[in-house]
């Protein structure tokens, strides 16, 4: 993504908003912003506890992404021997969430990118804030070992093959339609804020989301101002 031209970027951000209202928004529901996908790390404090290059912690559904070759950021931030929000000063930190625990909703939104690196991005709407991928790249959980090994078992085994086949049709169709992997109806959101982090000059654009739980997530958003107020 970092190699796309102005242009290349301007008519991708206009595929999605466009496959979004077509296949992601309800009826009723008005698009407010999306970032496009971008090669970078997600970071999080959970209970005084950092973690960076984050990694879920808590269950998320399998990815068909393979873990990147990206470079690691810089070891003053991946080691926490960082004041304050130097981290944000790690070009490749693009988000980073605070939280009392792995369950609030700020982790599950790092567990979430962390896990689609380069392919997830994360749309708002009217309605919800959401993690959005291509279907495809939600990868389908191990079967359950068919019951039985007997005739009854084989005929169940046979018929499961008959339907995941029917199904695996259907998938490759609709691998590219626009999906949540994870959202948060905006009853859930607090608020949403302009805010430059670091120690650089100028510094870092982010966007803060507070949740209602009382976490946050910073969002590296070169529009955070605009995107704060809802404006696209």
């Amino acid at each position: 993504m970092a190699d796309l031209s102005a242009l290349d970027r301007q008519l991708l951000r206009e595929k999605w908003e466009a496959k979004l209202s077509e296949e992601w928004l309800s009826e009723g529901e008005s698009l407010s912003w999306i970032l496009l996908p971008q090669q970078g790390y997600a970071g999080s404090a959970v209970a005084g506890r950092n973690l960076l290059p984050h990694e879920p912690l808590s269950e998320v559904e399998p990815s068909t992404v393979d873990a990147p070759a990206w470079p690691l950021p810089s070891e003053v931030v991946s080691s926490g021997a960082f004041l304050d929000d130097e981290w944000a000063d790690d070009p490749s930190v693009l988000w980073w969430a605070f939280a009392a625990n792995a369950g609030q909703d700020s982790v599950r939104f790092a567990d979430h990118l962390a896990t689609m690196p380069g392919v997830a991005f994360l749309a708002a709407s009217s309605s919800r804030l959401a993690v959005v991928v291509e279907q495809g790249k939600i990868a389908e959980r191990a079967a359950a070992e068919p019951e039985g090994k007997g005739w009854l078992g084989r005929a169940r085994s046979a018929a499961a093959q008959v339907q995941k086949a029917a199904e695996g049709i259907a998938a490759r169709k609709d691998a590219k339609a626009a999906v949540s992997y994870f959202e948060v109806p905006v009853s859930r959101i607090s608020s949403t804020s302009w805010a430059p982090l670091g120690r650089s000059i100028p510094r870092s654009p982010f966007l803060r989301v507070d949740f209602a739980d009382g976490s946050c997530l910073f969002i590296r958003d070169a529009d955070a101002e605009e995107h704060s107020s809802g404006r696209r």
